[in-house]
């Protein structure tokens, strides 16, 4: 049997000639008849189309949503980002006795897909690795709090922060804080071998992978799928066609110019949420963007309703101020930090000194459709207050390149934090530079403000200090927000279970694939 076991329906589009061929011989080998829409599959295996093929696992290493989406499937760590929020994986509880301890009682009978036992001190190894910064791994920022790590027998592990962090257990839920077994500790293993519901079956380049499911999973009796057939489908078009054509059962990024195709279809679901957030980025090391006035006016000069329906074909929403986290105290805070006043932004350019505007680069990229667009619609926005922009709009890698080195004077961009805690934007406003910030920028009093609010025990002090933060956010402007777009999983109707987590969360949201099924 071939790679992808595509059983129950014949293929009737294809990306590329090699695709075609593979799909053939498969269904070849398993007797495929044709038919549509899942309601007559003969078992539970998910054929999923992915919109990268996925580079190869590092441990640790956050390596795009492709990656994401298989570290779902194929590990578990700690803890496990729900629509109930964050709750137990591994550990079957954890106890707080107080803000800086933290004790985990792990589930009995773990295993790891090489049915080597998962213990206590694989949860010690798999921290410490993380908690180290020459590995890479990203989830470092959210455990340098940690004190000690102390195994207290086979199934308990206890946790002594060094002070509070009220975003720890969140790190913990990242998809890349996996527990994985000694030898996957280092740069050179591939990071296959986990202890989630699925484990790695076989790879063919440039086509797609299986997962099977792994009978010593903790929750194996939930898990109601027979396993996952992964075509891999770059192009966003060719991999919507293969959703409505039938040829798999579900897809991940729906681009947005297929949203209503697929929500015109009766035996297909959308399911959109709002996630990654635009925003202009600004270099401050010198010239006019050195000046928070000149910053405020680009604020206030976007035109956020004309950019969203550029970009998105207004699927998303407008930003004026920050992403908070949904259903918290913090929901409503930094909503409206600016809004569209040109008029205001000329005000502020002549109070800077620039009454006649000036001429600037924006750096752009030709690769991504919604940020060249983005870029358009910014340059247009800036043209009526008198910056004369010049876009410059390399390749991606050339992209990443020039924001790295702080190589224009703004920048479009996109970003989705890590953690939803008001604390994901302390990456905003503090060194180090990296390719999606604000070139030397660097604002302690607003660094102060979230590390108060990361460090309360008290909600009301977390509130306020919040609140702070975004005061001297919004006179500053570390970036520019533009909106935020909706991530959409489109899916067979017959498919049950899954769940598209909200906010940053939705790259995610494949998590509850454990326990999705076929019905009807």
């Amino acid at each position: 049997m071939s790679t992808l076991a595509i059983t129950g329906r014949r293929r009737r589009g294809s990306v590329t000639t090699c695709l075609l061929l593979f799909v053939a011989l498969v269904l070849a080998a398993c007797g495929g008849s044709a038919s549509s829409g899942g309601s007559d599959r003969a078992d539970q295996r998910l054929r999923f189309g992915l919109s990268a093929e996925p580079v190869a696992l590092k441990t640790g290493v956050w390596q795009g949503s492709a990656t994401n989406f298989l570290m779902t499937l194929v590990h578990r760590g700690l803890m496990i980002p729900t629509v109930d929020g964050i709750q137990p994986a591994l550990a079957e509880s954890v106890d707080t006795p107080d803000p800086t301890t933290y004790v985990f009682t792990l589930r009995e009978g773990l295993t790891f897909h090489d049915g080597s036992p998962l213990t206590a001190e694989n949860v010690k190894s798999s921290l410490e690795y993380y908690a180290k910064p020459d590995t890479g791994a990203n989830i470092v920022a959210g455990l340098k709090d940690i004190a000690s790590i102390e195994v207290q027998d086979e199934r308990t592990v206890t946790i002594t922060l060094a002070q509070p962090n009220a975003a720890f257990l969140e790190y913990l839920a990242v998809p890349t804080a996996a527990i994985v077994p000694d030898s996957s500790l280092n740069a050179d293993t591939a990071n296959q071998v986990g202890a989630g519901p699925f484990a790695w079956g076989e790879l063919t380049q440039g086509v797609g992978l299986t997962l099977e499911p792994f009978a010593g999973y903790y929750e194996a009796d939930k898990v109601a799928l027979d396993g996952i057939d992964v075509a891999f489908y770059p192009d966003g078009d060719a991999r919507a066609n293969a959703l409505l054509s039938g040829d798999v059962d579900m897809i991940d990024y729906v681009t947005w110019e297929n949203f209503s195709r697929i929500e015109d279809a009766d035996n297909l679901t959308l399911s959109a949420e709002p996630g990654p957030f635009q925003y202009v980025q600004f270099n401050v090391n010198d010239g006019p963007f050195a000046d928070p006035l000149v910053r405020q006016a680009v604020a206030y000069a976007i035109n956020r309703d004309n950019a969203l329906q550029a970009a998105f074909q207004s699927n998303g929403k407008i930003l004026n101020g920050v992403v908070m986290p949904q259903d918290t105290p913090f929901e409503d805070l930094g909503q409206d930090l600016w809004e569209h006043d040109p008029e205001r932004a000329k005000e502020l350019l002549a109070e800077a000194g620039y009454p006649d505007g000036f001429s600037a680069t924006m750096l752009a990229t030709s690769q991504y459709t919604f940020l060249q667009d983005t870029a358009l619609s910014v340059q247009q926005d800036l043209k009526e207050i008198g910056i004369d922009v010049t876009l410059d709009a390399p390749d991606w890698s050339g992209r990443l390149e020039k924001g790295a080195a702080g190589d224009y004077d703004i920048a479009v961009s996109g970003e989705v934090g890590m953690i939803s805690d008001p604390s994901y934007l302390l990456a905003f406003v503090q060194p180090p530079n990296n390719f999606n910030r604000s070139f030397d920028y660097d604002n302690q009093e607003i660094v102060a403000a979230l590390v108060e609010s990361l460090r309360a025990t008290d909600e009301a002090q977390r509130v306020a200090a919040v609140e702070k933060a975004l005061e001297i956010f919004g006179q500053d402007v570390p970036f520019a927000s533009i909106n935020v777009r909706d991530q959409a999983w489109a899916f067979t109707s017959d498919l049950k279970g899954f769940e598209n987590l909200s906010g940053f969360k939705t790259f995610w949201s494949s998590y509850s694939l454990a326990t999705a099924s076929f019905e009807g």
